[in-house]
């Protein structure tokens, strides 16, 4: 059984056409299935966006309560070592103390 160059031209070109018409049918029949998983991500994505920008916006503000709180504490102490420096002074000593006692028990 010997091929002559056309008859193996030929049975390459069909495998080729037997090769592009499985492709051709497998994208076809898989298009769908991505088109509605893809659809499916977007939501899933749009959804998730939708859920964070409530979070998003209550952390800002609780941020910016923190910092107002952390602002209004710090000027406390300050004018608490304003006026009355020795019991500041005092109070930093016995808090050296008893961090001292405690890291050393440890």
């Amino acid at each position: 059984m010997e091929l002559s160059s056309d008859s193996v031209e030929r049975k390459a070109s069909q495998a080729h056409f037997a090769v592009d018409s499985a492709a051709a049918k497998a994208t076809e029949r898989a298009a769908p299935a991505i088109d509605r998983a893809a659809q499916a991500a977007h939501q899933t994505v749009d959804k998730v966006a939708q859920a964070a920008a409530p979070a998003a916006d209550w952390i800002s503000q609780n941020a910016e309560q923190l910092k107002q709180q952390q602002e209004a504490l710090l000027e406390s102490c300050r004018s608490y070592v304003r006026d009355r420096p020795l019991a500041a002074v005092g109070l930093a000593l016995a808090a050296g103390y008893l961090v001292g006692r405690l890291t050393r028990q440890s």
